[in-house]
């Protein structure tokens, strides 16, 4: 997974991994029917991987706008080891794969609501602002990070993207209180 967050899918031979792992090729294929298989297999794993950082982190939130910055700070990290390449290739190889994702965007964006519903209730965004319109912003916001045509990458990182995307909404929609807690995390970023 690392050689392919780093370099890109399309770049990674099945005789670098095979090297990187110090096996032959003919071992991965024992395992695996084809690239394709072992990427799959290996995006299933950063997923579950990704989950439980996820659930780590709203166990150790005291309210859920800390946990919506510590998920910016989390994604913010781990797309500074992301090489561009590597989003694009998801987007392309895996197409059909993502679609159905995307069929499950009512329910992320269910999640997000319920999120800043509670920041609202503890006083970190503005209660007169629609739940429903700023976890539909926040979801596609958070989507066009992976299109290719919404930003160049050669001028701008993902992660300067994210965090300029991030900062620009949470400091868009927050209270003075959570104005304070947004400057403490963007510092820490």
């Amino acid at each position: 997974m690392d050689l392919f967050l780093s370099h890109g899918i399309k770049t990674v031979t099945m005789d670098k991994i095979a090297a990187a792992l110090s096996v032959s090729k003919r071992t991965i294929y024992e395992q695996f029917n084809d690239k394709e298989e072992l990427v799959t297999e290996c995006l299933k794993l950063f997923r579950t991987d990704l989950d439980k950082e996820r659930d780590e982190i709203r166990e150790r939130s005291e309210n859920s706008f800390i946990f919506l910055l510590s998920m910016f700070k989390m994604s913010f990290i781990k797309l500074n080891g992301i090489n561009v390449r590597f989003l694009q290739d998801v987007e392309t190889i895996f197409s059909d794969d993502i679609k159905k994702c995307r069929l499950n965007r009512p329910s992320q964006i269910a999640q997000m609501n319920e999120l800043i519903r509670q920041s609202q209730e503890d006083g970190y965004i503005d209660p007169m602002l629609s739940t429903d319109v700023l976890a539909t912003v926040y979801y596609g916001m958070l989507s066009s990070l992976r299109d290719k045509d919404s930003y160049d990458y050669s001028v701008i990182s993902p992660k300067d993207a994210l965090k300029m995307l991030c900062t620009i909404y949470f400091r868009g929609v927050a209270t003075e209180k959570g104005l304070k807690l947004i400057a403490q995390y963007v510092e820490s970023v």
